[in-house]
């Protein structure tokens, strides 16, 4: 029986380039998160802090 040129069950592997450019896009993900995660939580203590400041 002659084997076929391409086997399509076999999965081909991402180069080291291309784990390296998918876990960039990752941490780029992530560092975006935090920020606006950061972001929303120091205008949060602002407005916390700006309601009290007038309640007194």
């Amino acid at each position: 029986m002659d084997k076929p040129e391409k086997d399509p069950i076999q999965a081909t592997r991402p180069t080291a380039k291309q784990q390296r450019n998918s876990l960039k896009g990752g941490r780029i993900a992530v560092i975006l998160i935090v920020t606006v995660a950061a972001i929303a939580f120091l205008l949060y203590v602002t407005i916390l802090v700006y309601g009290l400041a007038h309640r007194m």
